[in-house]
């Protein structure tokens, strides 16, 4: 069983706090790959929310099994979608939230195992361009 608590010393999301902001009506997302058209339902719904990350992405998640997750990046004003971060994660079924992030920090904090491999908790700070991992414990 994996255990996802709290370390004092970990990244906060006060410290990363979004430099950019949209308002206004969301893009419709680019579907370039074939997992992205694969999953045009749920990324286009998720999308449609409008952002609820670093001021201007929207992430998108929808389950595929008990305890499997899905995971899309969406940029709110282009469109088009991230593909840094692993498609899809496992998590351990007594876990706390697999994914933390909001609408005013470039912190995401992703608790599972990408891929079914590598189980921590995965600090990754947006940088205006991708992902860059900070800590992984």
């Amino acid at each position: 069983m994996l255990s996802f608590a709290q370390v004092p010393d970990a990244p906060r999301f006060e410290q990363f706090p979004a430099t950019e902001k949209f308002s206004g009506k969301p893009a419709a997302p680019v579907l370039k790959t074939s997992g992205d058209r694969g999953f045009r339902t749920m990324i286009r719904e998720g999308a449609a929310k409008g952002p609820n990350f670093a001021g201007y992405l929207t992430i998108a998640t929808w389950g595929c099994g008990a305890s499997c997750w899905h995971i899309a990046v969406i940029d709110a004003e282009s469109g088009q979608i991230n593909h840094d971060l692993p498609e899809y994660f496992t998590v351990d079924a007594g876990s706390a939230e697999p994914l933390s992030y909001k609408l005013d920090s470039r912190l995401l904090i992703l608790r599972g195992c990408p891929r079914e491999k590598d189980c921590a908790v995965y600090y990754y700070e947006w940088t205006s361009l991708k992902f860059r991992l900070l800590q992984k414990k």
